[in-house]
């Protein structure tokens, strides 16, 4: 119980923190620019941004953002890797939560302009997890209505619970790859997986302690858990 009251206090801590972030990320450099100097990029709440033009980009997912972020960025050409992620309640006390592979969406926009990242939005959890290996969406220009189709990124998202704290993200797959992804994104998450399989051995003591605090965790601090684990 002494290892749990630390990381519900960090927990607490991140969500106060991450509820205060604004909705509109600024990812251009130089002073403020108005809407109409800018490219804006909407993406709704349940796809997470892995990379834009192969590159992590911090402050691209906001946690708890309200309906949407607004990324501003200045007006040209992005391909913006992002992935479905919800979490879904079962029953009183069993959540599940749903992460697809990346896809690749395309946008190419003018100052001025408003680009949404779209996907068909799951009904039930059953219908997510049937987009797991499948996820598709689309580029729409608000204004003009035209969509493009998001590709497929040749990457397989990696669901395992230790992910986001041994530091292992995405492997490419063996069967598929893509041309749209620019070579040095995808070797470079290739070599992130490689650099996190040789650390594996450190996870063990990872889980042994994660397994212990989840056993001894509330109902609504597993809740509060899954939700940070799923950022």
């Amino acid at each position: 119980m002494p290892l749990m009251r630390p990381l519900i206090l960090f927990l607490c801590a991140l969500t106060l923190a991450a509820c205060a972030r604004s909705p509109v990320v600024k990812l251009y450099d130089g002073p403020d620019k108005a809407d109409s100097q800018l490219l804006t990029v909407r993406v709704p709440t349940e796809l997470e941004v892995f990379t834009i033009n192969g590159k992590q980009v911090d402050g691209a997912n906001t946690f708890f953002a309200t309906g949407h972020k607004d990324l501003k960025l200045a007006p040209g050409r992005y391909e913006i890797l992002a992935y479905y992620k919800e979490l879904f309640q079962l029953d009183a006390d069993n959540h599940e939560i749903i992460k697809t592979n990346p896809a690749n969406f395309i946008v190419d926009g003018k100052a001025g302009e408003t680009y949404q990242l779209g996907f068909k939005k799951p009904q039930d959890v059953d219908e997510a997890r049937a987009m797991e290996d499948n996820f598709s969406g689309w580029t729409e220009n608000l204004a003009t209505g035209d969509k493009v189709a998001a590709e497929k990124s040749g990457l397989i998202l990696k669901r395992g619970f230790l992910a986001p704290i041994t530091g292992e993200a995405v492997e490419t797959a063996d069967t598929a790859t893509s041309s749209s992804v620019a070579p040095q994104a995808a070797a470079a998450a290739a070599t992130g997986g490689a650099a996190a399989s040789q650390s594996a051995p450190a996870a063990g003591s990872y889980l042994d302690t994660l397994k212990a605090q989840w056993n001894q965790a509330t109902p609504e601090e597993r809740r509060q858990f899954l939700q940070w684990i799923s950022q």
